[in-house]
């Protein structure tokens, strides 16, 4: 049997040469204009939200520092647990993210923690009643301490505000 090279038309070369130029243009991206430690916090943090509104509390887990909690309400055991609870009787979950403030816009890469407030709408379903947002407000804000874990973000501590206005949060925070 004789080995024959494919008869690409020209076209298909055309689309291959376009197709190698998008990914090698892709990766140099990377590597020249690599990612900032804010852009790398709000990846964790939208990964986070997609876990939750996948009732993944495994995945969830990933995302939070082994001494993770939820200022003075709970332990990151505890916080795990209420999750489990939480997504075994709830439907229709979705998560959308408002609103995100970094305290420091501009990070360094030596950075090894930093707080971002965030304005989050969940809904869903559970014992058949709708629902929108934990506070009843509409939407639940609150400050994620975030921790820099062998060169990855995680999420340290969340801290809810009693407001989904964004400007009287910053108030808050300054208490």
């Amino acid at each position: 049997m004789q080995w024959r090279e494919p008869n690409l038309n020209s076209r298909s070369k055309t689309l291959l040469a376009i197709v190698a130029l998008v990914i090698v243009g892709w990766m140099a991206s990377l590597v020249l204009f690599p990612m900032s430690e804010t852009e790398k916090i709000e990846k964790v943090i939208k990964q986070a939200a997609n876990a939750f509104e996948a009732k993944s509390s495994k995945e969830v887990a990933s995302y939070l520092t082994a001494d993770f909690n939820v200022e003075k309400f709970a332990d990151r055991e505890t916080t795990l647990n209420y999750l489990k609870a939480f997504f075994f009787n709830v439907r229709d979950l979705s998560v959308n993210i408002k609103y995100m403030k970094h305290e420091n816009d501009r990070l360094p890469a030596t950075a090894s923690e930093a707080r971002v407030l965030g304005v989050v709408v969940i809904n869903g379903t559970a014992d058949g009643q709708k629902f929108q947002a934990f506070s009843g407000q509409g939407a639940d804000t609150g400050v994620l301490t975030m921790r820099k874990v062998d060169g990855n973000w995680l999420i340290h501590s969340a801290r809810p505000l009693d407001t989904a206005d964004p400007e009287k949060a910053f108030q808050q925070l300054a208490k």
